[in-house]
């Protein structure tokens, strides 16, 4: 094993998750964006995946519009670059007006609490797809869930995270995910972890330095979200390190296949919408 390092804090990975499998499931991504387009508007199959997965994007977001407002009714820093969030929990995840829940399908909640289209049909899907794996079943949190899908949007979007990596990072997140509902056999996890923010967050961070070749560090995120919840970096630092020990067991790498139908998942433009109602 070696030793790299992420924001100032050491980390140990075996020489088997050297490398993620970007090569094969950033090809899913664009041909799941492409079936979804061709679903939706009967174009043929010869644009990029990109072109797709922007137009399905695009035509998400204007169906849920009448509810939520115009494109530009986004978080504070929609048209000058992002900003944190000007009302937030403890944790540092965005807060809704006296903490209720939104008057507004789900969707219309995330193109308004988000900073591009993007990140609006992934944080949406994400948000759908912990909900049915039953984390929060689970794990406990005790503000809006939706607000977790959030803090993860504004995060990559804040770092410049292009929309197909956050795509593969929110999927192997969900395998991650996955992986802890299905062996719930676990005391150090139920011991260690404080909400469902936290485990699903933390996750993402593990799930994001596996996938990029410049990571978002590790002493940012506690800068953006972590400072709320731990008392430094290194206590941080950890918590993220007893994910990747306890609950990982040093494995980051995962099957490229559940990767893949997640990624489709994530970029699928949801029925509700497709159909012009709610989510």
């Amino acid at each position: 094993p070696s030793w790299v390092s992420w924001g100032g804090c050491r980390w140990m990975a075996t020489h088997e998750d050297a490398a993620a499998p970007r090569e094969a499931a950033i090809p899913a991504l664009q041909l799941a964006a492409a079936e979804g387009s061709e679903q939706q508007t009967g174009r043929a199959a010869t644009d990029t995946g990109t072109q797709a997965l922007a137009a399905a994007f695009t035509r998400a977001t204007r169906q849920a519009a009448g509810s939520a407002g115009s494109l530009t009714e986004r978080g504070p820093g929609s048209s000058g670059g992002p900003g944190p969030p000007s009302l937030t929990h403890d944790d540092g995840s965005p807060q809704t007006s006296r903490d209720t829940p939104m008057p507004m399908s789900n969707y219309a909640f995330f193109v308004k609490y988000t900073y591009s289209n993007e990140c609006a049909l992934l944080a949406y899907n994400f948000h759908e797809l912990v909900t049915k794996l039953g984390i929060f079943e689970q794990f406990a949190y005790r503000h809006d869930h939706r607000l977790i899908s959030v803090t993860l949007a504004y995060i990559f979007y804040r770092y410049q995270v292009h929309h197909c990596d956050m795509a593969l990072d929110l999927a192997v997140t969900l395998v991650y995910l996955e992986d802890v509902r299905h062996s719930p056999d676990q005391p150090e996890l139920q011991e260690h972890n404080r909400d469902a923010f936290n485990l699903i967050c933390y996750l993402a961070f593990l799930a994001h330095a596996f996938n990029a070749d410049r990571t978002i560090r590790l002493s940012d995120w506690y800068k953006e979200i972590g400072w709320r919840s731990f008392r430094s970096c290194q206590q941080l630092n950890g918590y993220v390190f007893f994910l990747f020990s306890q609950v990982r067991r040093f494995r980051l790498r995962v099957s490229e296949q559940r990767v893949k139908r997640y990624i489709q998942k994530l970029c699928s433009v949801p029925s509700q919408i497709a159909h012009g109602g709610d989510a």
